[in-house]
């Protein structure tokens, strides 16, 4: 069993609803409700003389995105148990049923933990997502290298205020990045822009 290594990093600013906690690696999170929070990610993210901006998490409506086709095939073949009076392996069609729901609510219980440990952070340098249980997966784009972002949302995600926002750079070959279930994406998208801004003038490329 590999050792995971993890760091503490404090957000410049916060909103409130970003300050959820969460696990990363194996070791438990502690977000401060202040302006200055701490969010744990996986040791060696953050590079020497990176500042992280702010961290997010997906919405909580992320986990019911993923499994909402479980859970609908599941109560649908539950109902159709029920309505026939028709059962799986001789156990009866009430405990059927139960077993199906169940099925469905096991899948959205392996949502929530994928859901536990994933961040999207802002730095002065890049953005970055942070996802995996058992080993954290980092992918990241030069805030210097996105060429346009793009926020999209489905009719169910515009109904809760949640978007998906694609980090799109100037390498043909590099896949964009996605941000899912951005809770306020449209402030998100604002900071983040900002952000790109504020590094292309430091490197006096606005020019």
């Amino acid at each position: 069993m590999g050792i995971h290594h993890t760091t503490y990093v404090k957000t410049e600013t916060m909103p409130p609803w970003a300050a959820l906690t969460a696990t990363m690696s194996e070791a438990p999170s502690r977000a401060q409700q202040a302006t200055g929070s701490w969010v744990q990610v996986p040791g060696g993210v953050i590079h020497g003389g990176e500042i992280v901006i702010w961290a997010i998490k997906p919405s909580v409506w992320r986990p019911v995105f993923d499994s909402a086709p479980w859970l609908l095939a599941a109560a649908l073949f539950a109902a159709l148990l029920t309505v026939g009076n028709l059962s799986v392996g001789g156990l009866g069609t009430a405990l059927s049923a139960q077993l199906v729901v169940a099925a469905g609510l096991a899948r959205l219980g392996v949502a929530v933990v994928r859901w536990i440990p994933t961040w999207y952070l802002l730095t002065n340098l890049r953005i970055i997502r942070v996802q995996g249980v058992r080993s954290p997966r980092v992918e990241s784009r030069a805030l210097l290298e996105i060429r346009n972002t793009y926020v999209q949302a489905a009719a169910i995600e515009k109904w809760v205020n949640v978007a998906a926002i694609t980090f799109v750079t100037d390498h043909p070959h590099e896949l964009p990045l996605l941000w899912h279930s951005v809770p306020r994406a449209a402030e998100v998208h604002q900071r983040i822009r900002r952000a790109i801004e504020n590094a292309i003038d430091r490197h006096g490329l606005g020019n």
